[in-house]
C-alpha cells in the first residue's frame, strides 16, 4: 500500500516555539572548534529564546526565513528540519557555549553549495528557529484521523539517536526530500515506507 505523503506542518505549525533568531553574520570575528576540527568559520550572532534542550528530550525543529507563516511555507521558505535529544547547536572553543554552530545546516545541501545559512544572513534576510516537543507531535497524531497511518511511529523502539522526534523528522524528509528543505542532504531512512506500510497493510 502505497504511504500517504502529508504535510504535517499545519497540524503542529500552532505548537512550535520561538526558540532561536539568527541575526547576521559577523563582518570580522570567527571561531575555531578544534575538537572537530573546524576553524575559522565565521561567527552568526544570534538571540535565543528558550533554555537549551536538555538531554533526555525529544524535539522536532525547523529552520525558516523571519516572519514565514509556519502553517503554510512556500518551498523557498523551508530551510532545514531537524530532530535533537540535547542541544548541540552552541559550539566553539572558548565561546562559553553560546555561539550558534550547526555542522550540518552551516554545511547547507550537497546539490548546492551556494546554499547556506551563511550566504543567505549575508544576502540581508535573517533566519528563525522554531521548536516542538515530540510528544506535542505525537498528541496531534493520537487525536487527527488524517494522520492515523502514523501511529506505528511513536511505538518505535527508541535509542539515543532515534528517538521519538527522529521519526516524525524522517516522516517529513520522506514527504519532502532534500533539496526541498533547503539545507538538509541526508532522505529519510528505507525502514519508514517498512514500517508505515507494513501497519497500512495488516489495517
Amino acid at each position: 500500500m502505497q504511504i500517504p505523503k502529508v504535510d504535517l506542518l499545519p497540524f503542529i505549525a500552532p505548537l512550535f516555539e520561538h526558540y532561536i533568531s539568527l541575526h547576521r553574520v559577523h563582518p570580522h570575528r570567527t571561531y575555531c572548534y578544534a575538537k572537530r576540527g573546524f576553524s575559522r568559520l565565521p561567527i552568526i550572532e544570534c538571540t535565543r529564546h528558550r533554555p537549551k534542550c536538555k538531554e533526555g528530550d525529544s524535539w522536532l525543529y525547523i529552520a525558516t526565513p523571519t516572519d514565514a507563516d509556519l502553517r503554510r511555507l512556500g518551498k523557498d521558505e523551508k530551510l532545514y528540519i531537524g530532530s535533537q535529544t540535547q542541544d548541540r547547536m552552541f559550539r566553539g572553543d572558548g565561546l562559553d557555549g553560546d555561539n550558534f554552530h550547526h555542522a550540518e545546516m552551516r554545511k547547507g545541501n550537497k546539490f548546492d553549495t551556494s546554499v547556506t545559512p551563511v550566504a543567505f544572513l549575508q544576502s540581508g534576510r535573517t533566519i528563525e528557529i522554531h521548536r516542538i516537543s515530540s510528544a506535542a507531535v505525537a498528541a496531534v497524531v493520537t487525536k487527527t484521523r488524517e494522520l492515523d497511518f502514523l501511529a506505528p511511529l511513536p511505538r518505535q523502539s527508541r535509542t539515543s539517536r532515534k528517538h521519538l522526534g527522529y521519526w516524525f523528522e524522517q516522516y517529513m524528509l520522506f514527504v519532502e526530500p532534500p533539496p526541498l528543505w533547503r539545507w538538509n542532504s541526508s532522505t529519510a531512512t528505507k525502514a519508514l515506507p517498512q514500517i508505515l506500510g507494513s501497519s497500512a497493510n495488516a489495517a
